[in-house]
């Protein structure tokens, strides 16, 4: 339960050297730059550092830029599983660099995507604004008029066309013949919705087009702006349009080709030059953490103690134009934290940092919760067939994907936890709910399932409720051990006896008062048990107001602090649902196989329907119950067992090395 020992180091860094050691410790990958760049200006090789910086930004936007137009077009895409649990092609270094350092490449393929980008983009802007003025066309296509008499007119005569609602067409035409006094024509058309619109087309002098535009404001006429191009009728147009369309679909459907026959070759190349990218990124910000002058660069360095050699080989490889020593951290200043835990249980480390990171100095409870969160797992899931199942479904994805190291560890922790699923599933006879014993064909196993069983929840529930309980006090008191070590060991030995072995001594006590008065216990451990539970709450009353000034205070704190066994209760109380959990799994799968039984004598369909209702069935449960089995145990761990020593406020350890999105660096 130990964290790394980590160092502080400082390096000095001559100009001609710093990319090259810059590069061998991003290749070690166990150095954190430390911040020192509040209030210094920078110097001549910062302000360089930032010219490049600059310059890679703009190159990592360039390929964020061709990703995001090729993807669409991508033939050889990863398959989705493989892309959701990160599975990366594998390069070597040699390959890595080799692909990536062709700059005239890099950017001769962004140049041409732009190009091609922009010639799409320009005709599909231009394709919609076509096909818009088709459908506009469309509804016009029955007016036999040239569409010029209707924008830019005659000498003597200008038109208009206007949708009118159709409960009115019959006043508009009145209207029409008597203020016009035949000197206009106008037709009506059906609309796109013939029931409520028209369409009228109207023709007129130029000296009545003002008379023309009041009466359709009377009548609340809306026009149809014809656009000036537009000289022949409507249906000519219209199939001029649709001609010009269909070549400009055909030139980009050519682009969309060229794009596609390009895309996996292209992706292939940027992809890792993005990632190579990334790497020159983050090791220029790191260079950048540190204190520039005009020739060299100052770094604070934070490194596992384990790894301090490894470090300190890089630097005498430039002993001429380098300085490295360790140093003492500045008073007050907390060391990152890196967890160091067994192969065995650091599968749960994700689950550490999902809660907080432990402060530097203090205890990791990776291994300590580590036996009680896989046993707690697979008492809640408790069901054999269940376990089986999804220890298979997570063994294959470790083995058949290069999953990330987080990923790892996270399919790692729920393969263990499933296969304790299978052993307490056997220990309480539940494989597939009730499966062994509920249909006929399993007798032969049954006599080998009673031999396995030790504990049966459905018929003595009273039986796990207690070991739940049990288990729950162990883990709690646990806990309260944990807190008592750290004390001790930060030299407040006091408050270790006082605030943590008062209430292990008072706790204990009085579990051993209860167990000897219900007979679990010989009855002459009776007077040892009240004597432990008088001292605890005696040394309790007499040290939790110790703060307090007067004594009357420190009496009365003394004595309130008793009322916290209320607390640890409640938190023994909580371990009741690893019972709840692990009946609702056998529960559920009692009633999917009663239910298969019922239904399979029905003639013709009853065996299908019984098949098919227990795979349905049993992988429904499998899916409502494993997300229930996983977050409750975690809860436990949370709130009953690191509420009682846990310190979360550390600082990540995060060193630089060489972190890639597409492609994974072999060696």
């Amino acid at each position: 339960m130990a964290l790394a020992k980590m160092c502080k180091a400082r390096a000095a860094v001559h100009k001609s050297v710093l990319t090259e050691v810059t590069q061998k410790l991003q290749n070690l990958g166990c150095c954190q730059f430390a911040s020192k760049t509040e209030g210094i200006k920078d110097g001549a090789v910062a302000q360089n550092i930032r010219t490049a910086l600059k310059l890679i930004e703009e190159r990592i936007a360039d390929a964020k830029f061709v990703c995001r137009v090729l993807e669409p077009y991508e033939q050889n895409k990863a398959g989705g599983m493989a892309k959701m649990l990160g599975d990366m092609p594998e390069v070597s270094s040699k390959k890595f660099y080799a692909a990536t350092t062709n700059e005239h490449k890099f950017a001769n393929q962004v140049a041409w995507l732009r190009k091609k980008e922009k010639e799409s983009t320009d005709l599909r802007s231009e394709l919609a604004k076509l096909k818009a003025q088709v459908v506009q066309l469309s509804a016009l296509e029955k007016i036999e008029y040239p569409l010029e008499l209707f924008s830019a007119g005659t000498e003597e005569i200008s038109g208009s066309i206007y949708t009118v609602p159709a409960n009115v067409s019959d006043a508009l035409e009145t209207a029409l013949d008597e203020r016009f006094a035949g000197m206009v024509e106008f037709k009506r058309y059906a609309g796109e919705d013939k029931e409520s619109q028209l369409i009228f087309a109207v023709l007129c002098r130029h000296c009545d087009l003002e008379k023309l535009r009041e009466t359709a404001s009377e009548f609340s006429l809306t026009k149809i702006e014809i656009a000036r191009e537009f000289t022949d009728t409507a249906l000519v147009e219209k199939a001029l349009l649709e001609a010009k369309i269909s070549v400009l679909e055909k030139q980009d459907a050519k682009i969309s080709e060229e794009l596609s026959e390009k895309a996996d070759e292209v992706l292939g190349f940027i992809r890792v030059a993005s990632d190579f990218l990334a790497i020159r990124r983050d090791r220029a910000l790191a260079i950048l953490e540190g204190e520039p002058t005009e020739n060299i660069y100052i770094w604070d360095l934070w490194i596992p103690r384990d790894r301090f050699k490894d470090v300190e080989a890089v630097f005498k490889e430039y002993e001429d134009t380098t300085d490295f020593a360790e140093i003492e951290p500045e008073e007050g200043e907390t060391a990152p934290t890196l967890l160091k835990n067994p192969g065995w249980s650091n599968s749960l480390e994700p689950l550490t940092l999902m809660y907080g990171t432990p402060t530097y100095g203090a205890v990791d409870p990776t291994t300590v919760m580590a036996p009680f969160f896989f046993l707690f797992l697979g008492m809640c899931f408790g069901d054999a067939g269940y376990g089986l199942i999804l220890s298979a479904l997570f063994g294959y994805y470790l083995v058949r994907y290069k999953l990330s190291p987080t990923l790892r560890k996270f399919f790692i922790m729920l393969f263990v936890g499933m296969v304790c699923t299978v052993i307490f599933g056997a220990i309480s006879g539940s494989f597939f709910g009730d499966a062994i014993t509920a249909f006929g064909f399993m007798k032969p196993v049954v006599p080998l399932a009673k031999k396995l069983q030790l504990l049966d929840p459905m018929n003595d529930p009273m039986t796990l409720l207690t070991i739940s309980l049990i288990l729950g006090f162990i883990q709690v008191i646990f806990g309260v051990c944990l807190a008592f070590y750290m004390n001790w060991k930060n030299g407040e030995k006091f408050a270790a006896i006082a605030d943590q072995g008062g209430w292990i001594i008072f706790l204990v006590g009085l579990v051993m008062v209860g167990l000897t008065m219900s007979g679990k216990l010989p009855a002459s451990l009776a007077l040892v048990s009240k004597l432990l539970a008088i001292g605890g709450a005696l040394l309790l009353f007499l040290t939790q107001g110790r703060d307090k000034p007067s004594i009357f205070g420190k009496a009365f704190s003394g004595l309130m602090s008793l009322y916290n066994v209320t607390g640890y209760l409640g938190d023994v109380l909580s371990y009741s649902r690893l019972l709840a959990l692990g009946l609702g799994s056998a529960a559920v799968g009692l009633v999917i196989n009663l239910l298969c039984n019922l239904i399979a004598p029905t003639r013709f369909v009853g065996i299908p329907l019984a098949i098919a209702l227990f795979v349905f069935g049993h992988s429904f449960s499998i899916a409502v119950n494993l997300l229930g089995a996983f977050i409750h145990p975690l809860r436990l761990q949370y709130v009953e067992f690191f509420g009682k020593f846990y310190d979360a406020n550390g600082m990540d350890f995060k060193p630089l090395r060489k972190e890639t999105q597409f492609a994974k660096i072999t060696d």
